[in-house]
């Protein structure tokens, strides 16, 4: 049977760049002074590298807020996705409020950074039924979200918190602040109403009129919110 060379790595092996070629030249000195060199491409050396790395180590989350579907975390940040059990939330529309108001189903994603500061949130509409990666997701109908689903927080400071779990306080509190025109589009609801006429609509509806008479589908799925960068 053939035994392939050097399969102990014993040998010394050194690797060369040739800025002129845009390539590495990966050398062997073999027994008798002989020496063997292949020439190897930026991505080759880098799947070489990455193929033969395997991590052990464990990052861990701590206790998660409630009602967490997903978490995706470095050693500088995580990135949380919740689903708010809520059907009514405080908002305010320019200088009124509006007291228990009616929402329909939301999710919320959030990246907070090591210290706990909040720097990014987006939020998104979803059936009224227990989430699954395949549930559907609609147009925010309101103000105030990117079509990213991204949230325009104005000026407000981002609250931090001192452990994961305080998160459950975040979507009462992004839902409770002053909201304005700012990203509103009719065709984002079925009766084409504008914005104040939207609010004086719904405020006296159960949070499932929404369903039957107000959401326009977005195309999209629960999963694509998650998987979203």
């Amino acid at each position: 049977m053939y035994v392939g060379e050097n399969n102990d790595y014993s040998r010394e092996m050194r690797l060369r760049i040739s800025p002129e070629r845009n390539a590495f030249l990966v050398e062997e000195e073999k027994p008798g002074g002989i020496i063997a060199y292949k020439e190897i491409s930026p991505t080759e050396l880098y799947f070489a590298i990455n193929s033969s790395y395997v991590c052990t180590d464990l990052l861990h989350s701590g206790m998660l807020p409630e009602h967490c579907l997903s978490i995706a975390m470095n050693s500088s940040e995580k990135r949380f996705v919740l689903w708010y059990p809520e059907r009514y939330a405080d908002l305010i529309y320019r200088e009124t409020e509006l007291p228990h108001f009616p929402i329909p189903r939301m999710v919320f994603a959030i990246r907070m950074l090591d210290t706990g500061r909040v720097v990014d949130c987006a939020m998104g509409v979803v059936d009224d039924e227990p989430p699954t990666p395949e549930t559907r997701m609609y147009h925010y109908p309101l103000a105030n979200v990117h079509p990213d689903a991204r949230v325009c927080t104005g000026n407000n400071v981002m609250p931090k918190y001192k452990n994961p779990q305080a998160l459950r306080h975040f979507p009462r509190y992004l839902l409770g602040l002053p909201c304005n025109d700012d990203l509103f589009d009719r065709n984002h609801n079925r009766k084409g109403l504008d914005h104040r006429a939207l609010l004086e609509h719904l405020r006296d509806k159960p949070p499932e009129y929404y369903y039957t008479d107000i959401l326009v589908p977005n195309g999209s799925t629960l999963n694509d919110f998650i998987s979203r960068r």
